[in-house]
């Protein structure tokens, strides 16, 4: 049974911020993807979808991962050290990502291919500054500058896109428009941090900062390893799925890949948020997690009821009003991914504990499993089955909402193990 909800209580009235600011944000994208889908083709959504993995595992090198110590750290000046130190790491990061890509674009005889290069070590650095804003927020619960700019962000990206769409930009288009919506919405973190930097007084190239990143190395040396392998898998995912089948496809099955997100970053990463930054205080504070566990996965499996249950038997007439015929095939896929993503939204929030707990190690053995199965659910069906990308991504579906299942059980078990020792 639910315990009654305490409506103003300090969690909830967070939840509500982050998710108010978040849902404005997305229904924004909402608005401006049926303009979106019918300036630009499937084929041109698929190079938006492979520079936006590019260019996330780029910025996961960029800050070591060092952003998910910062809500953790109980001193507010040495977490600012290790801010600092990290935005050091990622300009250092984007000038060598921007040596690197001189070389392919001076061999680059095609405009798009040029822009798609030149592009990358920007969209690293925004990103980069974009997570380590958030984090930095999270740590002093400035849940209302996350909802600022998730909302700028989808405002300038979304009419970025229609206006450079309509000038005939192509694929360039979509991919000059995330960097703007990207860049313009690091305003609230930029302030943030020269705030901050007047309070601390931290100097970037402080022994002391280097000595805080040296305490919180199980950042750079586990989480970094695990997140470069989800986001490497991803990559190779998306490479698998232009060889085996189709440029098409993958734009079918990136846009239904991103809606189908959509609930977990309306709910379930606002929810995870604010459950991140409530856990590492209980931990630090020797307080038991479990109860709040239990609560944001019982809300979750009832809040996927409706939406995804909609999705499983309509996702098809759904996407093609919505976005347009030619986008239909993105609904059928979207239909087959439900379970998937159904029990992802409901793992979303607790997905973040290994960190607290401390047991990244674990958690990233588990990653690897979740990469071998994923990788194999594809692989399997289409090239020794002979499968076509339906009967495929039905396999890669029910293998993943099973794996994701065992996920949940095993973080509980990390958390019943923590609270007794």
């Amino acid at each position: 049974m639910f315990k009654k909800i305490n409506l103003k209580s300090e969690f909830v009235k967070n939840i509500a911020v982050l998710m108010s600011g978040t849902a404005m944000a997305q229904f924004l994208g909402y608005l401006f993807s049926p303009v979106i889908t019918r300036i630009y083709s499937p084929e041109e959504g698929a190079e938006l979808g492979l520079f936006i993995r590019v260019v996330a595992i780029i910025a996961a090198f960029a800050t070591m991962r060092y952003e998910l110590a910062l809500p953790i750290i109980k001193n507010d000046n040495h977490s600012f050290r290790l801010y600092r130190l990290a935005m050091r790491m990622a300009l250092i990061v984007t000038a060598i990502a921007l040596l690197a890509v001189v070389i392919p674009v001076g061999f680059s005889l095609k405009i798009n291919s040029s822009i798609f290069y030149l592009l990358i070590p920007i969209g690293v650095l925004f990103t980069a500054i974009n997570n380590l804003g958030t984090y930095w927020a999270i740590k002093n619960k400035f849940f209302e500058t996350i909802s600022y700019s998730r909302i700028t962000n989808s405002l300038v990206a979304g009419l970025s896109k229609i206006g450079l769409g309509w000038l005939g930009f192509g694929s360039a288009g979509l991919i000059i428009g995330m960097i703007v919506g990207a860049v313009v919405s690091t305003f609230w973190f930029v302030r943030n941090f020269f705030r901050a930097k007047k309070t601390h007084n931290v100097k970037s190239n402080s022994p002391r900062n280097y000595l805080l990143a040296k305490e919180y190395k199980e950042f750079p040396r586990v989480n970094l390893p695990h997140v470069l392998m989800d986001l490497s898998r991803d990559l190779l995912i998306a490479i698998l799925l232009l060889q085996i089948f189709s440029k098409e496809d993958f734009g079918l099955y990136d846009l239904s890949f991103r809606m189908l997100r959509m609930p977990l970053i309306l709910v379930g990463v606002a929810l995870g948020q604010v459950f991140f930054q409530k856990c590492a205080e209980k931990t630090n504070n020797n307080e038991d997690i479990l109860p709040i566990m239990k609560k944001a996965v019982k809300t979750l499996t009832l809040l996927s009821i409706v939406p995804f249950t909609v999705l499983f038997f309509f996702a098809e007439d759904i996407f093609s009003f919505v976005f347009g015929e030619e986008w239909r095939g993105a609904g059928v896929y979207a239909e087959i991914m439900t379970p998937w993503f159904a029990v992802h939204f409901v793992s979303s929030p607790i997905t973040s504990l290994p960190v607290v707990l401390r047991k990244q190690k674990e958690f990233f053995y588990l990653a690897i499993l979740g990469a071998f199965l994923m990788i194999a659910s594809i692989t399997i069906p289409s090239l020794l089955l002979k499968f076509d990308i339906q009967k495929t991504l039905w396999v890669l579906s029910l293998v993943m909402a099973v794996y994701l299942v065992f996920v949940i059980f095993k973080i509980f078990y990390y958390a019943r193990n923590h609270k007794n020792v």
